[in-house]
């Protein structure tokens, strides 16, 4: 049973930073689009806060489904998580989503990435904290299983 607890609330917290990240990118692109909007009707006429009209009825439709998102994540995961459930969970979603970006980073930028830490660090410290995450991944899930 635990392993199914420890799986949902996992799958609950990842998507719960997904829902954010995805908030804060539409609410920062509405703002823009609202600045912009008043530049335009400032600047040339009035009739540009017609513009305003799809982005507002986007955004509100994007936060219906927002909430449905999260009333199912919280249908997956409703139990409440107790402080050290909860730091081990994000601690083990960190090394997951570190992990999931290095894999979609360009090796150009990786070349980069990896020079910087030479004339910084005289050492490569992000591929060693890289390789030293997945390779904990196993035991961390394991101890995130008798949490819960």
């Amino acid at each position: 049973m635990a392993k199914v607890t420890v799986a949902r609330a996992l799958t609950a917290r990842v998507a719960s930073r997904v829902v954010r990240i995805a908030t804060i990118i539409a609410v920062s692109i509405f703002c823009i689009v609202v600045v912009a909007t008043w530049a335009l009707a400032y600047f040339f006429s009035t009739w540009w806060w017609l513009l305003l009209l799809p982005f507002t009825i986007l955004l509100l439709l994007f936060m219906v489904v927002r909430l449905l998102v999260l009333l199912v994540i919280r249908r997956v995961h409703a139990k409440h998580l107790n402080k050290a459930q909860r730091e081990g969970l994000d601690a083990f979603v960190d090394k997951l989503q570190a992990i999931a970006e290095a894999r979609a980073t360009p090796w150009p930028l990786i070349i980069a990435i990896c020079l910087k830490d030479l004339v910084l660090h005289r050492d490569i410290t992000t591929i060693k904290q890289l390789i030293r995450d997945t390779a904990t991944l196993r035991e961390d899930y394991k101890m995130l299983e008798r949490l819960f």
